[in-house]
Parts: structure tokens; sequence; C-alpha cells
């Protein structure tokens, strides 16, 4: 399934800002939930919101507005996060914390090249990460929405070469079960 018009757009500014944090403190801000799902699945699942780890609120501040980005100030909106105003269908928040409580191993991270010249990307979990996100969000989901377990699995089934240890250890870590995944 391709990625809803406008969607590589937004990432590409998105991108832009993650680069601008980049410079200003050395480190990049970690795009975690619906959005790394949707990268990693190729658009298969959607989101319409980017979720952000990113340590230093200033910084992260400064290379929103710096890159186009707005507060979020829209009705109907939590007045949380940022927009850009030429893509007003996604949200930007930054998710405080440690990456997944400081459990993920960030000699995991994937950085995904988003522009070409100059080279703007994103930084993901590595897709064990996500996977056992995922299933947790399950576990504390609604009986009816299994949306999440469903998300887990495809990207499971995705994976080339999961690390089976380090997966089954982070789903329990994340309190989800690996016998979602027959494992």
């Amino acid at each position: 399934m391709p990625f809803p018009d406008g969607y590589l757009d937004a990432l590409e500014c998105l991108a832009r800002a993650c680069e601008t944090y980049q410079s200003l403190t050395g480190g990049y801000p970690i795009l975690v939930g619906g959005a790394a799902v949707a990268l990693y699945s190729a658009g298969e699942f959607q989101s319409g919101d980017f979720d952000l780890v990113a340590s230093d609120d200033g910084a992260f501040d400064g290379a929103m507005l710096a890159c186009g980005f707005v507060r979020e100030d829209r009705a109907g909106h939590l007045l949380i996060g940022y927009h850009h105003p030429e893509h007003p269908g996604y949200g930007v928040q930054q998710v405080s914390g440690p990456l997944f409580d400081g459990r993920a191993d960030r000699a995991r991270l994937v950085r995904v090249v988003v522009t070409a010249g100059p080279e703007c990307a994103v930084v993901l979990p590595s897709i064990e990460d996500i996977i056992a996100d995922r299933l947790a969000q399950h576990a504390v989901a609604s009986p009816a929405d299994d949306s999440r377990l469903r998300q887990g699995v495809l990207l499971f089934r995705l994976a080339d070469t999961p690390d089976l240890a380090y997966l089954k250890r982070r789903i329990l870590e994340e309190g989800g079960d690996p016998a979602w995944l027959g494992l």
C-alpha cells in the first residue's frame, strides 16, 4: 500500500528538523510508534502523527521552528506538539523519557535517508524494538482492538533476519507475549 499523498513530503520536512536537532545536540531524535511502523511496513499501516524521542526540549523546539513547523494551535487538536502549515494532516509530538525506558539497544538504531542533496534522515529503533512495542501496546489495548497485534505480526514477517533472542527479551521487557508471534 503506498503512502498517502503528502506523507513523504511531511516526512522530508521532519527529516530536516531531525538533522537540525542533530547539528544542535550531536544526537538524533528517534522516530517511534505508528510512524516507525509505517516506514518499516512501506505504508501498509498508516499514521497521522510522528512521535519522536528527543532528550533536549529546547533544541527540539528550536529545530522544529527553524524548519517551518509551528506549535500546535489548531482547534480540535491537543495543544501539544507541532504541525507544518504545508502538511496540516500530520502532527509531531516529542515523547518524554529515554527510548523504551532505556531498555532498547541504541547500537541497533536504523538511520533512514529520506532525501539526498543535502541528505536528510530519520532514525528508527530496531525492528525488534518496534515489534516489542507494538505487542506491548496490544497487551494494554481494548480486546476489540487488534491493530497493534497485526502491526507486530506483519513487522515480524517483514523482518529479514530478526535477532530472536533479543526480540523475545524485548517483548517480555515491554510486557507482551512472544507466543503472539509463535515464539
